[in-house]
């Protein structure tokens, strides 16, 4: 009899405790912050993160989870009797993470059949593929079942998010210093998202967090349109204010979805996107199970 589990990376922001309810393995990805090698999710919580994150001088930095902590993943998973796995990871273009899955894949672990999805995106995006393929396993759904559906969600799934500001990004080599200088000078709000490689881009340049807003609540409404009804969830880093005025635009746009929730950046993706920003996930609700309480998908301050 055929035994799935479902293994991904911190990125993706699932709440802990949903984790462990459906069995899905999490790999910490690691911030090296004043010389401290710490556990995304283990070491570092976001709340505590984000109160230090704006007044350090030196941006932390991220890097993948260590090869031994999939080895381990893996090999627990073996021993306990499981024949598929799962892994579902944050975006290649962003992170080298999957490579270390690939590799183990390939050449470690060939009693057991390994499929590894590069989810093309971060943060809830990756997460809602993780826990709804976590959901087809929970059901007793095969491996070749779980990974369908990841990757028609994959294909149909869209996260913007807009930056307060684009200093960490700078910081962090993913947007040039004179991007930040023009943003900064003239209050454009990059609305960023991922293409169909992973790769994040700008997809509108808005003038001020409020047209930034309204721009994603008339995206969402597009994508219904297109897509029938949507479930959706707002996220942010610590910025109330602008997450309820965008949550305000959706309802006044009369976007075909309802909402899943609110939910908070994690550690590794906060690091990048700094503290205030905020954003906008949603994929088909046809595609979202029924046995997964939208609330306690996500982590959430």
């Amino acid at each position: 009899m055929r035994k799935l589990a479902i293994v991904t990376d911190s990125a993706a922001d699932i709440l802990p405790a949903t984790a462990r309810k459906l069995g899905v393995r999490v790999a910490p990805m690691r911030i090296n912050m004043g010389g401290d090698d710490l556990r995304d999710g283990v070491d570092v919580q976001i709340g505590p993160y984000l109160d230090q994150l704006g007044s350090l001088q030196q941006l932390p930095r991220t890097s993948m989870p260590s090869p031994t902590d999939f080895m381990e993943t893996y090999r627990s998973l073996a021993i306990q009797g499981y024949t598929d796995i799962l892994s579902i990871h944050l975006s290649r273009s962003l992170s080298s993470t999957i490579e270390i899955p690939r590799f183990l894949a390939g050449t470690m672990f060939n009693d057991v059949h390994i499929e590894v999805i590069d989810s093309r995106a971060a943060s809830v995006a990756e997460g809602a593929m993780v826990l709804e393929a976590a959901a087809v396993a929970a059901a007793g759904g095969s491996i070749e079942e779980a990974a369908a559906k990841a990757l028609t969600i994959r294909d149909l799934i869209k996260i913007q998010f807009v930056p307060k500001r684009l200093t960490n990004l700078v910081k962090g080599g993913r947007a040039t210093v004179l991007q930040a200088f023009a943003a900064s000078a003239l209050s454009v709000k990059p609305v960023m998202s991922f293409n169909c490689k992973g790769e994040m881009q700008v997809v509108h340049k808005a003038h001020g967090m409020g047209r930034a807003a309204d721009y994603m609540a008339r995206s969402l409404a597009d994508q219904g349109q297109e897509q029938g009804e949507l479930i959706y969830f707002t996220l942010h880093t610590r910025a109330e204010k602008s997450v309820e005025r965008l949550a305000n635009a959706i309802g006044e746009h009369g976007a075909v979805s309802w909402c899943g929730g609110c939910a908070t950046i994690g550690p590794c993706i906060a690091t990048h996107v700094g503290e205030g920003a905020i954003g906008v996930m949603s994929y088909p609700a046809s595609l979202h199970s029924p046995t997964l309480r939208s609330e306690e998908m996500f982590l959430s301050l």
